[in-house]
């Protein structure tokens, strides 16, 4: 009997073993394991950042548009810079760039 025992023992001992090992295995890998929630850390982390930074630029428009509507010399000044706008009876100079006004001589 001793030896039944002790192979019952034994079964009990690598059932158990395996066990542990199943709980252990599901712990670190399953869908609400340590490396998916690390993983989701890390996914939170970015979308917050990106959250962060969208939120960051949409202030800096925010600011350019309060601008734009309420500053005349502003809005003038960005009409001049982005479209090349001038004045009644101003005559506007365009300067090559040394490097352009090189190529096209060798040309």
């Amino acid at each position: 009997m001793s030896r039944i025992s002790e192979m019952k023992r034994r079964g009990l001992s690598i059932f158990l073993l395996g066990l542990i090992l199943l709980v252990w295995y599901f712990s670190l890998f399953g869908e609400k394991g340590v490396v998916k929630i690390i993983h989701l850390r890390r996914e939170r982390d970015r979308i917050l950042a990106d959250v962060n930074r969208i939120q960051d630029e949409n202030k800096t428009l925010q600011d350019e548009i309060k601008r734009l509507r309420e500053d005349s010399r502003y809005l003038e000044s960005v009409a001049r810079r982005d479209l090349g706008l001038i004045k009644e009876n101003e005559v506007l100079f365009i300067f090559e760039e040394e490097g352009v006004a090189k190529e096209k001589e060798k040309d």
